[in-house]
């Protein structure tokens, strides 16, 4: 086990223009418009749960996950090379949040080292504006479409028109499979990874709580993020059956507002409760100033995922959060115009290989999409203010495998 953290300073500076930087990513992760998910509590006795890799073994498999995933990259996990074909028109139907402008500059940067063309549309996440920015798409006759993960119906009829004039759609974050057919070629960001991303979570959990009192706090308004979940429950009952676990799942609306004093409430009601784990980064927005002021700072660590600057700063000031499951949203706009490439080629999209650390039976595309996973923490954040790279040069990594 860890030893006790130390006091942390204080001073939390970061207000809503940090929050929207880091993006609520859950938005373009085949959310609803619905924020009223219910917000009713359940607990969780994972000790009940035992099962062959239960007790020392389920230990050690998580202990040998987390040691994994906290090295740092120095190569793309798919590096495959590909001649990039010339004069390709890529169409950008971008969702309305932080995050999906964060994929825009790694789009654009890619295009223009490709010399392609580039047309984007953005729209406000509901079925209207997803639907007529698809209709734009259709109407600009491009060679290639990447979008991110609105809920498919939204779009049925597009991709239908789409798959018809033989125009390849590059997706992700889809609650669905890496290659789900039906009008989308790829879907770099899977069910399966954001299960696993629930289970790494788990992992950590296990291995650095002090106590074996964990909360997890879910966002069930997003499908993807139920899917956090359960590879949280999962794994957290298989790994640390003696662990006491509650999991409570609130509102949208309850990020930033009610979602910090719950925070509160939930440690003074349990004084060992030592473990927090957010199925999203974004919902710690609010909750370290609410800490320090209830004089709770001190007694809970957290970790999340798909967060960005936001959560870096929490880190890196010792504010609560002490890690991140990281996604390179930079990076995934470069591999998006890299799996373009390869499927104008004939090539399909490229699988990259599942570390054996991240292998489950039954969720075969965990990390297909070649896109890096790391777990951050403060000795592996560079610069809080900055978006994480995932692989350091991976601009010119890519320049190289397209024969540039």
């Amino acid at each position: 086990m860890r030893a006790q953290h130390q006091s942390r300073s204080r001073g939390w500076r970061r207000g809503l223009a940090v929050f929207a930087a880091a993006g609520l990513f859950v938005a373009a992760c085949g959310g609803d418009d619905d924020d009223s998910s219910a917000d009713d509590t359940a607990t969780e006795e994972a000790g009940d749960e035992t099962d062959a890799d239960a007790g020392a073994g389920g230990s050690e498999i998580a202990a040998e996950r987390v040691a994994a995933f906290r090295q740092s990259l120095t190569e793309l996990p798919f590096d495959v090379a590909t001649d990039a074909p010339s004069d390709v028109d890529v169409f950008y139907v971008q969702c309305g949040v932080a995050v999906c402008a964060e994929i825009a500059i790694g789009v654009e940067a890619a295009v223009d080292e490709l010399g392609w063309n580039y047309t984007t549309v953005s729209h406000q996440d509901t079925p209207d504006t997803v639907a007529s920015a698809f209709d734009a798409a259709i109407a600009a006759q491009p060679d290639v479409v990447l979008t991110s993960g609105n809920p498919r119906e939204w779009f049925s009829e597009q991709l239908d028109v789409l798959e018809e004039a033989g125009i390849p759609v590059v997706a992700w974050s889809l609650p669905e499979a890496y290659e789900p057919g039906d009008g989308i070629s790829v879907n770099l960001l899977t069910e399966d990874d954001y299960y696993f991303y629930g289970v790494l979570m788990a992992d950590y959990a296990a291995i650095e709580s002090d106590n074996g009192e964990i909360l997890f706090v879910g966002l069930p308004t997003f499908p993807v993020l139920s899917i956090v979940q359960q590879g949280f429950e999962d794994e957290i009952a298989e790994v640390c059956p003696d662990c006491n676990v509650k999991v409570i799942e609130v509102a949208v609306t309850d990020l930033g507002t009610n979602l910090p004093g719950t925070i509160v409430s939930e440690l003074q009601t349990n004084p060992d409760l030592d473990m927090i784990v957010y199925a999203f980064g974004g919902m710690l927005f609010g909750v370290p100033d609410a800490l320090e002021s209830a004089g709770l700072m001190d007694q809970a660590v957290a970790i999340s995922q798909a967060g960005g600057p936001l959560n870096f700063g929490f880190i890196a000031d010792g504010q609560h959060q002490v890690a991140e499951v990281g996604i390179a949203s930079e990076l995934l706009g470069w591999r998006a115009l890299d799996a373009a490439a390869r499927l104008l080629n004939g090539e399909g999209p490229g699988r990259a290989e599942t570390p054996a650390t991240a292998q489950i039976s039954g969720r075969p595309d965990i990390l297909s999409g070649g896109l890096p996973l790391q777990i951050l923490e403060v000795d592996t954040i560079e610069d809080p203010a900055a978006l994480w790279p995932g692989v350091p040069g991976f601009q010119e990594l890519f320049v190289t495998l397209w024969g540039r």
